[in-house]
């Protein structure tokens, strides 16, 4: 029975590695997408095109939203609190 539960916490770590790795993608995808968005409000406000830079800032703000409560509130999920606001199984401990 010990052998299932040792298991048990590697397939939950595997989980857990994969969480954070999501995240960590989805992080570079939009930090890629504001680097875009930044070069087309240059290019916009260097060639005097002004209409387009208020759509261009809302992107940007919805991207740094987006990326805050990625970092802020996506944690992995499991039975315990621990002083850094994740969640721990009683098997980690």
């Amino acid at each position: 029975m010990g052998h299932r539960q040792k298991g048990f916490g590697v397939r939950q770590r595997d989980r857990s590695a994969a969480v954070w790795q999501a995240r960590l993608i989805m992080l570079v995808m939009i930090n890629i997408a504001q680097l875009w968005i930044l070069a087309a409000t240059v290019d916009a406000a260097l060639s005097h095109h002004y209409s387009v830079l208020v759509p261009l800032v809302v992107a940007s703000g919805i991207c740094f939203l987006i990326t805050l409560s990625i970092i802020r509130w996506w944690r992995p999920t499991s039975n315990q609190r621990t002083s850094t606001g994740y969640v721990r199984s009683a098997k980690e401990r």
